[in-house]
């Protein structure tokens, strides 16, 4: 896929790294770059993950049989590119899972607040 602004492109990975957030729990600092497909298989495609969900993916990569060393035949290589990829989109999707049920009791509960509110000034 072609970059049709890669100078907003790389102001948005800028900002992401300054940030110092993780992209699957949102924690801050001490942030380590995780290569979702592998580093040697893409190695500027990076993600800012902290130190434990880096360790989770890394673990889930090794569970998943995932094998991340290079592979000359591209063939393979892309393969492995996209086990690794499947991976860590399971991570990022169970992180969207947490996220959207946090938002739903974080709504319910406001709901239940107006709720009794309105109780109370009848």
């Amino acid at each position: 896929m072609k970059d049709e602004n890669p100078v907003r492109t790389a102001r948005r990975r800028s900002k992401r790294a300054e940030q110092g957030r993780c992209l699957l729990c949102g924690r801050r600092k001490p942030i380590e770059l995780h290569h979702p497909v592998g580093k040697n298989h893409d190695p500027p495609f990076v993600v800012p993950l902290c130190l434990a969900c880096h360790v989770l993916a890394t673990e889930n990569l090794r569970i998943a049989n995932v094998d991340m060393r290079y592979e000359p035949n591209a063939s393979e290589r892309v393969k492995r590119s996209l086990n690794a990829s499947a991976v860590f989109l399971e991570m990022l999707a169970d992180a969207q899972r947490r996220w959207a049920a946090l938002l739903h009791s974080q709504s319910t509960n406001e709901d239940q607040t107006d709720n009794n509110q309105n109780r109370r000034r009848k």
